[in-house]
């Protein structure tokens, strides 16, 4: 077995990368931030894959969180909002432009890529594992991107995955930024496998000691169980219904009119949003609809510049964003 040194004068890593069996194992480990991806850990892991292409002794890789409360929360914006009060744009550029590489690297990695989702997968965490072969959530995964509820906008290649669900979920979500669990995960494509939490550590054992890429995808399949019916799948006339519309006010328009509990709760989820996060939101994946992925992410990058320098972000974001979008989400994960 191959591993990173865990510590270094006594500060423990926030990834630490191993080679085990056949496997190259990824492990979040940064619990206080819910792993929140940072500069430091983008870097790490995108020179760990790019070392992995290649490695023979890699034939799959593994990527799971140390923290049972989440896989990722979404990515360090903490760190792009103490860049954007000391006018630090090339820090805004290097985060982005970095994870966007990333991102893409990994939807085009030439091995199996298996995501072991069992807590809150949100913003950045998606686009460390949704562009992955394999995604495989338990009961306890919560996903979502709620950008527009920070000044911000679906990205890390949201543009592109989100209009791949079906009907008009991928632009329902990126707009009211609902969290959504694993049926629904399942449902949408977002995820490719659910396996109970009870069974997460009889999966991990026996992806790191399969014996070939064969026998870690058998070993995957055998723990697959069926998800339970969507919510969302549920609601899918409503979502299409609402959310075809071309502007933020008919949706709202539709939802008022449609009167039902559910259409009142999003109509209230609606109402916390930044407006103008709104309004560009629905505009991108509106417009990238159709797009691949390799065009969606130059559009957002530029976005990205644009926001870390003015709309809602700054504003809306201040210090109390982690109690009010991550602590609630990290609640419903204990």
């Amino acid at each position: 077995m191959q591993t990173t040194a865990a510590t270094k004068l006594g500060i423990e890593a926030e990834i630490i990368t191993s080679i085990i069996g056949k496997a190259g194992v990824i492990s979040l480990n940064r619990p206080k931030a819910l792993n929140a991806i940072n500069v430091p850990m983008i870097r790490t892991l995108s020179k760990t894959l790019n070392d992995w292409q290649t490695d023979p002794a890699v034939e799959f890789v593994v990527i799971c969180s140390n923290d049972s409360k989440a896989f990722c929360a979404g990515g360090d914006i903490r760190a792009v909002y103490a860049a954007r009060l000391q006018d630090d744009f090339s820090f805004c550029d290097a985060i982005f432009r970095e994870e966007y590489q990333l991102n893409y690297m990994i939807s085009k990695y030439p091995k199996p890529y298996i995501a072991l989702i069992n807590g809150i997968c949100m913003g950045g965490g998606m686009g460390i594992s949704i562009h992955g072969s394999h995604r495989i959530v338990s009961e306890n995964a919560l996903l979502a991107m709620p950008e527009t509820g920070i000044g911000y906008f679906p990205d890390i290649g949201a543009s592109y995955f989100l209009n791949q669900c079906p009907g008009k979920i991928g632009t329902f979500m990126g707009v009211v930024g609902e969290i959504i669990d694993y049926a629904d995960a399942i449902y949408t494509n977002l995820a490719t496998h659910y396996v109970p939490s009870s069974n997460f550590p009889k999966l991990k054992q026996n992806l790191l000691t399969a014996t070939s890429v064969e026998d870690a995808l058998q070993h995957i399949e055998a723990l697959t169980e069926t998800a339970p019916n969507s919510s969302l799948a549920q609601h899918q006339s409503l979502i299409d219904h609402c959310f075809a519309a071309d502007t933020v006010e008919a949706i709202i328009e539709n939802l008022v009119a449609y009167g039902t509990p559910q259409a009142s709760k999003w109509l209230h989820l609606l109402d916390k949003r930044s407006p103008t996060s709104l309004k560009i939101s629905l505009a991108l994946l509106q417009r990238n609809r159709g797009k691949s992925l390799k065009k969606c992410l130059p559009i957002e990058f530029r976005l990205s510049q644009r926001f870390s320098r003015k709309y809602d972000f700054l504003k809306a974001f201040a210090p109390s964003w982690w109690t009010r979008i991550i602590l609630p989400i990290g609640n419903r994960a204990t």
